[in-house]
């Protein structure tokens, strides 16, 4: 060996002993907070354990492939997955318990260990390549990731590779310090550009235009069933128990008028519709997902009097299951046996079960149900009562003995018996574990008051106060009971009901035999409800940032959401130039110039459709150059050009509060520079020499600066303009009416 190499072993070996020491170190720094993590049952297992549960969800600290080499998946069993050695374990659990810190969703963090879990697969989880970990080791990952995933599957679990890096690893100094940075294209990007072939495949996966055409034919065939069932006719297109299209097809129009997410429409509540009577208008309270605060979105005219039908007959549906939701949280254990009732029951059954020293009131034999199949009144199921060879029923451990007795009027049998009380204990362990699936919790108070949590509210709903609430197979078309246990419809019920999966029932649109141009039975995802009424949005002229307020997103998500065509944005962006509020941009002052010199109408809308053809959006605003034929000649930097009055190129929508924002922040970007650099350059603009590399990098700042000063003056005059400010959204107090009563 020699001395250099000897050196090097050295050095390495000193600062892996530090690394080593380090994520001791900051383990006991938190094992304090982790402590009271799992008293408080916020997260269930030990620091050593592979899985921890966390808000109802396992998080595995396991390899990317199992004991065979496959790749993990979530249908892999937890005996089949590979532990992660202790000292990489320790690293992505101190970094867990930095999201839950943050109130990260558990599906989030879910992911985030998954992804970080292939760049230690990428380092063989060898210590050595730990510590020299570098850029060029996160590019490595990319073709491993490209390998396994597809779509944006890459480039998301690249991406938090790098914000695991860079916002953990390298400040806690476990690799030497760098600043890592995503060298891997976003695929959203050429998404965005609606001349490629990735947003004509975006538009198939996530946008369909005729997803009302379908869910209306659905409802036509079931209301024309309803009718021959009143004429006592066979229905064409039998639901498999009452109500089971029924409630799905009443909720759909809070999916068309306010694009709910699935999540939102499984948590509205019973009193989710209210009157506003100073504003004399119908407000929707959604208890919005994503961390946004609840909102009271107010109800579109088009759709008032429907959604208000919807929700009456919703409430005469669920009203039984209501009650009896309400009787468990009251009651608990004895709400159950209560609704246990056999008052038909013959007097030789009584007999023979006090003869054998059974109570009447708290036992029952499994054929008074019925036969195979049979189910009581209370929803219990007989099926649900036995063991077979195959099948063991949930509540097949409430056996307790058998006795002799006749059975329909038959001669003595052998008859197994029940108890109530074990029944109703089975029954509250999966209620409670139905309560921990709902609000995504490890535990539930004793007190039965169910919270919805999330970074920026806590909601009160318990079960009975939920509008879809229902039994536990009120949605399982192979069963003929409706449940025997309250329980919220789940976004799975609904997704279930409209996306294909051979590993599931029929779906409606194959029940009812709807099917599409190409002749395919019609799937799509819930999703794409949201997809459809931004676009249609879009489409009418709402204002963006309005879109974004009642679609509950932040400022600018909508474009992801936006399905128009290239002439479709064209054409809303010429309306602004065509109104008496023009734009004060460059595209907008050529306008004005046009009508002070009178030129027609017809010739200044010709030059704004030559225009705006190719128009598309940069993080500032529109830009119309067409940069396939003719590239830009300033970098993309729209705000500095005519000494900073902007790219004549550059166009500025008002509405677009992101842009805005860029905006600011490009300004204070450049104006710290210059700072920096010469604290009294805005008296220097004459004493520069624009041969000079430094001179020409002030100027560049500060052309710049004065860009973004103009454009947002341009903001200025326009919020001038605003006659009125109108409320799109108001946020409300969960458990509070929008008036305050």
């Amino acid at each position: 060996m020699t001395l250099v190499s000897s050196l090097s072993s050295a050095k390495n070996q000193k600062r892996l002993n530090h690394v080593r020491s380090q994520i001791k170190q900051l383990k006991l720094d938190v094992i304090d907070e982790f402590q009271a993590l799992t008293d408080s049952k916020k997260v269930l297992g030990e620091w050593d354990d592979t899985v921890w549960i966390y808000k109802n969800k396992n998080l595995y600290f396991t390899k990317p492939f199992d004991q065979d080499n496959k790749k993990v998946s979530r249908n892999t069993k937890a005996k089949e997955r590979v532990p992660l050695p202790p000292l990489f374990s320790n690293i992505i659990k101190l970094y867990v318990l930095c999201q839950i810190k943050k109130d990260k969703t558990a599906s989030a963090i879910s992911s985030d260990i998954i992804a970080n879990s292939w760049l230690l697969e990428s380092i063989s989880y060898q210590e050595n390549k730990l510590i020299t970990l570098k850029q060029t080791t996160l590019d490595d990952v990319i073709p491993l990731l490209e390998k396994h995933f597809k779509k944006r599957g890459p480039f998301e679990r690249y991406k938090e590779m790098v914000r695991f890096t860079k916002s953990f690893l390298v400040p806690n100094k476990l690799v030497l310090s760098f600043a890592p940075k995503v060298n891997m294209p976003n695929p959203a990007i050429a998404q965005n550009n609606v001349t490629s072939k990735e947003y004509k495949a975006r538009n198939i996966d996530k946008y369909d235009a005729e997803i009302d055409k379908y869910l209306g034919i659905v409802k036509q065939r079931f209301d024309e069933d309803t009718r021959r069932i009143k004429a006592k006719k066979p229905a064409l297109y039998p639901e498999p128990k009452k109500g089971y299209d029924e409630l799905r097809l009443l909720a759909i129009p809070f999916l068309f008028a306010f694009g709910l997410r699935i999540g939102e429409l499984c948590r509205l509540t019973k009193d989710c519709l209210q009157y506003d009577e100073i504003n004399e208008r119908w407000y929707l309270n959604v208890l919005t997902e994503k961390g946004e605060l609840p909102t009271a979105r107010p109800i579109p005219r088009l759709w008032q009097e429907i959604l208000i039908e919807s929700h009456k007959r919703i409430l005469q549906i669920t009203g039984e299951f209501r009650a009896f939701a309400k009787q468990v949280e009251k009651t608990g254990t004895q709400a159950f046996i209560d609704v246990l009732n056999f008052d038909d029951r013959p007097e030789h059954v009584k007999e023979a079960l006090i003869a054998e020293g059974y109570d009447p009131d708290i036992y029952f034999l499994r054929s008074e149900i019925g036969l195979a199949g049979d189910v009581h009144s209370s929803g219990l199921a007989r099926n649900s009562c036995r063991h077979s060879k195959h099948v063991t029923g949930v509540f097949a451990d409430a056996e307790v003995g058998i006795i002799k007795c006749r059975n329909h009027g038959l001669a003595p049998a052998i008859q197994t018996v029940l108890s109530k009380e074990v029944i109703a204990k089975l029954a509250i362990k999966i209620y409670s574990g139905y309560s921990q699936l709902i609000y995504k919790e490890n535990l539930i108070n004793k007190k039965g008051t169910d919270t919805y949590s999330s970074s920026s509210f806590s909601a009160e709903v318990p079960f009975s106060e939920h509008l879809f609430i229902v039994k536990d197979e009120f949605f399982h078309g192979g069963s003929n009971s409706l449940g025997f246990i309250p329980k919220p419809m789940t976004a799975k019920a609904l997704v279930n009901w409209i996306t294909e999966d051979t590993s599931r029932s029929k779906t409606v649109f194959k029940r009812y035999g709807i099917i599409d141009g190409e002749g395919k039975c019609v799937s799509f995802s819930s999703h794409q409800f949201r997809h459809w009424l931004t676009t249609a949005l879009m489409r009418s002229g709402k204002n963006e940032m309005m879109i974004d307020l009642f679609m509950g997103r932040k400022a600018g998500q909508s474009r992801q959401y936006d399905h128009r065509t290239a002439k479709e944005r064209a054409e809303a962006i010429r309306q602004k130039y065509m109104g008496d509020n023009v734009p004060d941009d460059a595209l907008g002052r050529r306008v004005l110039r046009m009508r002070e010199n009178n030129v027609s109408l017809d010739e200044i809308e010709t030059a704004l459709n030559h225009t705006l053809s190719v128009v598309h959006f940069t993080p500032w605003g529109t830009c119309n150059r067409d940069l396939d034929v003719s590239p830009c000649e300033k970098g993309m930097m729209c705000l500095r050009g005519e000494q900073g009055k902007g790219c004549q190129h550059f166009g500025i929508d008002t509405s677009d509060i992101e842009a805005k924002q860029s905006i600011i922040n490009t300004k204070a970007h450049y104006e710290n520079q210059l700072s920096a650099l010469l604290p009294n350059y805005q008296n220097l603009n004459e004493k520069l020499n624009n041969k000079e590399p430094l001179d020409q990098h002030i100027q560049y700042c500060i052309d710049t600066i004065n860009g973004c000063e103009s454009a947002l003056n341009a903001y200025k005059k326009s919020e001038e303009h605003e006659a009125v400010n109108i409320n799109i959204v108001q946020i409300f107090n969960p458990g509070v009416t929008v008036n305050g009563k």
